[in-house]
């Protein structure tokens, strides 16, 4: 119940639908947007198949929510807008179309009264250009175990796709929302930009509006490893106006670079748990003045082709047990780097591009989610697919959000179910039993007095609907 209400609370099935238009057939008993979040609610809840929508036949009985569609109109759902959508001759990638635009759209209106929700903490609100809301691009591997449509071997040697996806990171005390999946085939590369580039517009088209009416600009800050360190890519943030921390590969000049600096170029690394580290075992420093007066003799890249305000940023330690050293390293000390165009100090910098890691447990609760088994044989329908466990993902994370907002006042930060994986969620609160009471023409639900979790699930549930 805590994400069918969520779901009715920010009206994502009525948005999808608004926006897909004309492009779905009217009369439908299902619409697209019905049958999607259907599934998602599924999803969340542990399933991993279309059949598993029967997971939903509990809460339907009891009335308690709406009739849900069968698992073959699921199937009819996804086909039509495997259908409707348009392929690059010359790409195996989904394009943008129509389509997707829609459902895109959908999901803004929907996270845009989410984030409302949230009031003083609306993310829209709070962002500024000192404290930016931040997209983590990164990209993932799923694994197919038959011969579906466009899967093929991966980099790491496994055989499937290789989709890439957004995530907004709402910080360690808070949760991510992914903002767009892009499935590709297994054997797509890292470096393309232009699948950063298409990743980026889409989320942009799923963002919210900044609360000021104006451009994100800098208060938008995206953040990638060194897969989006393309000059294509970097360029194109810098056009956008956009914010950005994007992890670069190192050249030999940069080992040359790091073995001449001083002690006041080099700051301490910010340690997990706030300590700095010392100098002489690891440190971070601003190169962006070094890099662009080396000798008078060119560098691993050329400097004329990128943002002339863009900051050079290494961080140099000793690397972790059994890691390979690389030609380009220091002294046997790991040497990595990531350019930057914001203000501020190198290990601030550097603590803000770290904490990146928490992508990859967003991206493992989006696969949790439905993501890491595509059922399909059609890509574009497996692509669809991808919306609804996205869409999953994104409930558990407007549920979040609007509770954190007003957390219950005896809650420790163990007990903020906001951060949880969705494993640990479903088996602390989803799975808490309850009884179905109709009294005086009213349904009501008594939840099981000896669960351990209980008063935060009644919190969550109260919190839905007093923002209503």
């Amino acid at each position: 119940m805590l994400l069918a209400q969520a779901a009715d609370r920010v009206g994502v099935a009525d948005a999808i639908d608004t926006a897909l238009g004309d492009r779905q057939k009217p009369n439908l008993v299902h619409t697209t947007g019905h049958t999607m979040t259907s599934l998602a609610l599924a999803l969340a809840i542990g399933g991993d198949d279309a059949s598993d929508i029967d997971l939903l036949n509990p809460l339907v009985g009891t009335g308690l929510i709406d009739k849900i569609p069968s698992d073959s109109t699921i199937h009819r759902r996804h086909h039509e807008l495997h259908d409707s959508g348009d392929e690059d001759e010359h790409s195996a990638e989904l394009i943008d179309d129509a389509s997707t635009a829609a459902v895109l759209s959908g999901m803004k209106t929907a996270r845009t009264t989410a984030w409302r929700a949230c009031r003083a903490r609306n993310p829209a609100t709070t962002a500024t250009i000192a404290n930016p809301l931040v997209v983590d691009i990164d990209a993932t591997e799923v694994a197919s175990h038959s011969d579906k449509e466009k899967a093929m071997p991966t980099w790491k040697k496994h055989f499937g796709f290789h989709p890439l996806t957004a995530i907004i990171d709402h910080g360690a005390g808070l949760t991510g929302e992914p903002t767009a999946v892009l499935l590709r085939p297994g054997n797509a590369g890292s470096n393309t930009a232009a699948d950063h580039i298409m990743v980026l517009n889409q989320t942009m088209n799923s963002m919210p509006d900044h609360v000021d009416g104006h451009d994100w600009g800098r208060r938008l800050l995206v953040r990638t490893d060194a897969a989006g360190g393309s000059k294509k890519f970097i360029n194109h943030l810098d056009q956008q106006g956009l914010a950005y921390s994007v992890g670069i590969g190192t050249f030999w000049q940069v080992a040359d670079i790091a073995s001449t600096l001083g002690g006041k170029v080099k700051q301490g690394i910010i340690r997990p748990d706030g300590t700095v580290s010392d100098i002489d075992d690891a440190y971070v420093a601003d190169i962006t003045s070094r890099v662009h007066c080396w000798a008078g003799e060119p560098v691993g890249i050329t400097l004329e082709d990128y943002p002339p305000d863009m900051r050079f940023i290494i961080r140099v330690e000793h690397a972790a047990s059994g890691a390979q050293l690389r030609t380009t390293d220091l002294d046997g000390r790991r040497i990595q780097m990531f350019v930057t165009n914001r203000n501020g100090h190198a290990q601030r910098l550097d603590e803000l591009h770290r904490a990146r890691g928490r992508c990859e447990q967003r991206i493992r609760d989006v696969k949790d989610c439905g993501l890491g088994k595509l059922p399909h044989t059609a890509f574009r329908m497996n692509q669809a697919w991808a919306y609804s466990a996205m869409l999953a993902m994104n409930l558990i994370s407007w549920a979040g959000l609007i509770t954190a907002a007003t957390p219950p006042p005896s809650t420790t930060s163990r007990q903020w179910w906001w951060v949880w994986e969705p494993k640990t969620l479903r088996v602390r609160m989803l799975s808490i039993a309850g009884v179905v009471v109709r009294h005086a023409r009213q349904l009501s639900i008594r939840f099981d007095g000896a669960a351990a979790h209980r008063e935060l699930l009644e919190h969550g549930l109260s919190r839905l609907r007093s923002t209503a």
